[in-house]
């Protein structure tokens, strides 16, 4: 045998091997413009559709039938939050100043001073890791400030109508304010 079938095959075989030892690590469901939507993604966001059922009192078979009627939104909204960040990204709205106002204020109400420890309770708390809570809440943020930015600059309602609008709701913009003793 000459030295290029030797080494023909040695290639042959290590291809192989490796190829049998190939595992999946994870799934892609979506691409949106370049970006990725994976398939942890979307049960993180089913995990989380299951947790605020049950926060609001759901029970049983109620929260299985309220998830499955929401499931179907998942991805349409995973992909719509996906095109808000890339729109955001692209108007160059920065939102970590307020990112790192909001996670300070969390940290103070919890009043946990050590940020190792605020970084375990976020954990605990929320069932994901401290990095990705944080990157839910800069995308949570991005979204709404391109939707304020985008769509809430371009509404214009006629002060007319306001005023007849608090006029006919005026008992809901009352503030009471009670002292309990």
């Amino acid at each position: 045998m000459d030295m290029r079938t030797v080494v023909s095959a040695l290639l042959v075989c290590a291809a192989s091997l490796w190829a049998a030892d190939v595992k999946v690590l994870e799934e892609i469901i979506a691409k949106v413009n370049g970006d990725i939507i994976t398939r942890t993604e979307i049960e993180r966001s089913r995990q989380q559709m299951l947790a605020e059922a049950a926060r609001a009192g759901t029970k049983g078979p109620e929260i299985e039938k309220l998830v499955k009627e929401r499931e179907k939104d998942i991805l349409r909204d995973r992909i719509d939050q996906l095109l808000l960040i890339q729109k955001g990204k692209e108007l160059n709205i920065n939102v970590d100043a307020e990112i790192s106002k909001n996670l300070a204020d969390i940290q103070r109400q919890l009043g946990i001073a050590d940020p190792e420890k605020f970084q375990q309770a976020v954990k605990e708390q929320t069932g994901m890791p401290y990095e990705d809570y944080k990157n839910e809440m800069r995308n949570s943020m991005l979204t709404q400030r391109v939707i304020r930015q985008e769509v809430g600059g371009r509404i214009n309602i006629p002060r007319a109508e306001l005023q007849k609008y608090y006029d006919e709701h005026k008992t809901e913009f009352v503030r009471e304010d009670r002292v309990f003793l």
